[in-house]
């Protein structure tokens, strides 16, 4: 379990890894100036390579970035390796991005939890630079798709969107000029902009799906900018993961009581759930 108080390093970079093999996945984070650059590797293939950016707006206006990226966790043992960065916007908004990969899982999670000071409409749209080679294959009719380098390397899960197509969602995930690109918009105080990476390949032939959950605060449903849940199911493996966008609060997912920042879990088969990585 992690605490929230900020990590005394401040090297300005990070490497995440899933072992110490040439194949095995890792994500180098540089986040030195006003910008973070990120390498995901996997099956000895440069998967992505380049500036993750993100745009938000606020009532339709560019909110600006107005600080450096700073390092607020790090976090490394045999279940987790997790960076989580912070910058301060114009027009009152925090964005903090959290960068989670689970060794033996073989799951990647990236996500930019959006922070507005008050009730807003506000549009989200990030983009990672692929790497030399690399393609996105979306689904045909659900929003999952493949990082293809010569062969399937990675299955990319845009969580917060509807799993199939046909599904009202506001937002998309595409390739558009050599990048991956989320787009999501939501009206309320926050957002959350998360993408589940599977870099197992053994996984890709099994059927998957996700879904949002319901979070109750006192027998009651939350609404989605207070606190956000979901589920991720591969085959027989299946993963939680839970971010709180407001105050702390004692909250219900999956009949599991709450009260921290952030948890991503794997479910046993009892049903239970294994904490990989938890925030308070």
């Amino acid at each position: 379990m992690a605490n929230r108080p900020a990590s005394s390093k401040n090297d300005r970079a990070a490497v995440l890894r899933a072992g110490r093999s040439a194949g095995d996945p890792s994500l180098e984070v540089d986040y030195g100036g006003r910008r973070v650059r990120v390498e995901l590797r996997s099956g000895g293939e440069l998967l992505g390579s380049g500036d993750w950016t993100c745009q938000v707006r606020r009532n339709g206006r560019l909110a600006r970035l107005s600080t450096r990226w700073q390092q607020v966790l790090r976090v490394c043992d045999e279940e987790a390796d997790y960076l989580e960065l912070s910058s301060e916007w114009s027009q009152g908004i925090t964005v903090e991005r959290h960068l989670f990969l689970a060794p033996r899982d073989r799951i990647l999670l990236v996500a930019d939890a959006v922070l507005a000071s008050g009730p807003t409409e506000l549009e989200y749209r990030s983009r990672w630079r692929l790497g030399p080679g690399v393609v996105f294959r979306g689904a045909e009719e659900s929003r999952e798709g493949f990082l293809v380098a010569r062969r399937r390397r990675a299955l990319v899960l845009p969580l917060a969107l509807p799993e199939w197509r046909a599904a009202a969602g506001a937002g998309s995930l595409a390739q558009v000029d050599g990048a991956l690109q989320l787009i999501q918009t939501v009206r309320g105080r926050t957002l959350f902009a998360p993408l589940f990476f599977d870099l197992a390949p053994s996984r890709f032939a099994h059927a998957l799906t996700w879904r949002r959950l319901t979070v109750a605060e006192r027998l009651r449903a939350v609404a989605d900018d207070a606190a956000v849940g979901f589920r991720v199911q591969i085959g027989a493996l299946q993963w939680l993961i839970y971010r709180s966008l407001a105050p702390k609060a004692n909250r219900t997912l999956l009949g599991h009581n709450l009260s921290s920042e952030t948890l991503v879990a794997r479910f046993r088969r009892d049903g239970e759930v294994e904490a990989l990585l938890e925030v308070e």
